[in-house]
């Protein structure tokens, strides 16, 4: 099979129509039934169902097609590295981030500072959550992630972390406890919490609620949130109350009020991931920088 086949095959597979799909090809009709044809053959596997009306996948076919993306995925990536490196770019970095880092001055400090000691170097970054970051990481579809901890930690992996930062109670504007500048979190107790919704054990939905049990207490009601932008937003119209890293005090909303907290372990990490076994020399540059920005 080639890249052709492959990727005539996903496009068909998103559009199920041989006129739109040959289109967006840039190929005859014709061009795209021989391609799918063969790759049926070399695989010995019918991809779909058509008729004159219809096209559609068979099941073969939709099990196939992740895979066959992510080849696809991966040879678009190929060529455009070589695109890269016959325009005199020594590299190019593919960064995850999760959205609530976006703020914290680290993450511009290690991307603004890399790029202007290393101005041939692509950096794409793009936002995900944390187990997500892991999954692309462990595909080769990032090559560096960061991360809020506590996180699996996998021996695929090496961890580094970059900043630790305390966690704040964000709580509406009439609130009475904002008359104090320190708190203790088990003043809020009876309070609805808006936490961000990770998995058990993992980034900043776990940081809040194990500081919340180690005050003693576990929220009686929780409402779980895409992200602390959303947890922010809802408790600016009175839903409650949540835990933020203290650098959402550069983001001042007049709807809500912030406190420190009396706990000097309640903080949330951000840290870098990336596979242990590394093959982009941007990546292994990109960690030596972040090591010596941080000493």
């Amino acid at each position: 099979m080639d890249h052709r086949q492959l990727h005539s095959f996903v496009v068909l597979a998103e559009e199920l129509h041989f006129g739109k799909a040959a289109l967006r090809l840039n190929i005859a009709q014709p061009a795209l039934s021989q391609h799918i044809k063969a790759l049926e053959q070399e695989l010995g596997l019918m991809l779909f169902l058509r008729n004159r009306r219809n096209v559609a996948l068979t099941h073969e076919g939709a099990q196939l097609l992740v895979d066959a993306r992510l080849a696809v995925s991966h040879y678009d990536k190929i060529r455009e590295t070589a695109r890269s490196l016959r325009a005199g770019y020594k590299g190019q970095l593919r960064m995850g981030y999760v959205g609530s880092s976006i703020i914290d001055p680290v993450l511009a400090m290690l991307i603004s500072g890399y790029r202007k000691e290393n101005p041939h170097v692509d950096i794409d970054i793009e936002e995900h959550d944390v187990n997500q970051q892991l999954t692309l990481l462990l595909n080769d579809q990032l090559d560096i992630a960061l991360i809020r901890t506590p996180v699996p930690r996998l021996e695929q992996l090496d961890y580094l972390e970059v900043a630790t930062r305390p966690l704040i109670a964000v709580l509406p504007h009439h609130h009475p406890l904002l008359n104090k500048q320190r708190i203790a979190l088990a003043d809020l107790a009876n309070e609805p919490f808006l936490i961000q919704k990770d998995p058990p054990g993992v980034g900043l939905g776990w940081s809040a609620l194990s500081s919340c049990l180690r005050a003693g207490f576990t929220p009686q009601k929780i409402q779980f949130t895409r992200d602390v932008s959303v947890a922010i937003g809802l408790v600016a119209i009175g839903m409650g109350v949540t835990l933020a890293p203290e650098t959402q005090l550069s983001v001042m909303l007049p709807e809500v009020g912030y406190c420190h907290l009396d706990d000097p372990l309640a903080t949330t990490t951000l840290a870098l991931s990336w596979q242990s076994h590394l093959h982009n020399h941007a990546v292994r540059d990109f960690i030596d920088y972040a090591r010596e920005l941080l000493c």
